[in-house]
C-alpha cells in the first residue's frame, strides 16, 4: 500500500534554516539552484557543508519528535536515522545539520515514481489546472522504493510504501502519520 507521509498536527518544523542561509551554504548567489531544490528530486550532497541553525521555539521546553519536516525534507533524530537509514538510503541522501547542538540528519528524497497516465488525472476548474482528481502510481515502478515523490504533485509531497510505515510503527517513531488519501494535502484527516 502507498501512503502520503504527513507531519503530526500542531508540530512545527524543527530545523529553522532560511532559504537565504541555504543559498549561502550552497554557494548559490542567484538562488536558481536553491529554488529548484524543493521542486525536484535533485541531489545536493556534493555542495552540502554541515550548517548550524536554531530550533523552532516550540521545542524550547519540549523534545522534538523523532521525525519532523523541513519543507519536503525529513529531519531525523539519531533514533529515527538508525531505524530508517538502511531502508531509505537508495531513495535519497543524508545531509548532516547541527540544530542547537543536537545532531540531526536531513533526508533529501531523490526518487520519484511514475504515475499511471490514464488513472492519474488533473482536476480543472474554469479551464485551468487546479490539483489532481486522482493519483495512482505504477506498481512496477514503486517496487523496491520505500519513499518517493510525484511529478504530478510538483515533487512537494513525500509518499511511502508499507515498509516505511512498518519501520516507524515497530520502532515507535514519532512525528509523522500515514494518509491513505494520496490527494489530501491537509495535515489531518478530513471526514465527509
Amino acid at each position: 500500500m502507498i501512503y502520503r507521509l504527513k507531519r503530526q498536527e500542531n508540530i512545527h518544523e524543527l530545523v529553522q534554516l532560511r532559504i537565504i542561509e541555504l543559498a549561502k551554504l550552497l554557494d548559490d548567489t542567484d538562488l536558481r539552484f536553491t529554488k529548484r531544490i524543493f521542486n525536484s528530486c535533485m541531489p545536493i550532497s556534493d555542495r552540502w557543508v554541515k550548517p548550524s541553525c536554531s530550533a523552532h521555539p516550540s521545542f524550547k521546553d519540549v523534545a522534538a519528535p523523532d521525525i519532523t519536516f523541513w519543507s519536503n525534507f525529513l529531519a531525523l533524530n539519531p533514533r529515527a536515522f538508525e531505524a530508517l537509514a538502511p531502508h531509505i538510503k537508495n531513495d535519497g541522501e543524508f545531509l548532516p545539520i547541527d540544530v542547537e547542538g543536537h545532531s540531526v540528519i536531513l533526508f533529501n528524497c531523490t526518487q520519484s515514481s511514475t504515475e499511471v497516465p490514464g488513472l492519474s488525472l488533473i482536476k480543472y476548474e474554469e479551464g485551468f489546472p487546479n490539483g489532481l482528481k486522482s493519483l495512482v502510481f505504477d506498481e512496477n515502478d514503486v517496487a523496491g522504493k520505500v519513499i518517493f515523490k510525484s511529478a504530478l504533485e510538483g515533487y512537494k509531497a513525500l509518499f511511502i510504501t508499507g515498509v516505511f510505515k512498518k519501520i516507524c510503527e515497530e520502532s515507535a517513531l514519532t512525528g509523522v502519520w500515514f494518509d491513505t488519501d494520496l490527494l489530501n494535502i491537509l495535515s489531518r484527516q478530513v471526514t465527509a
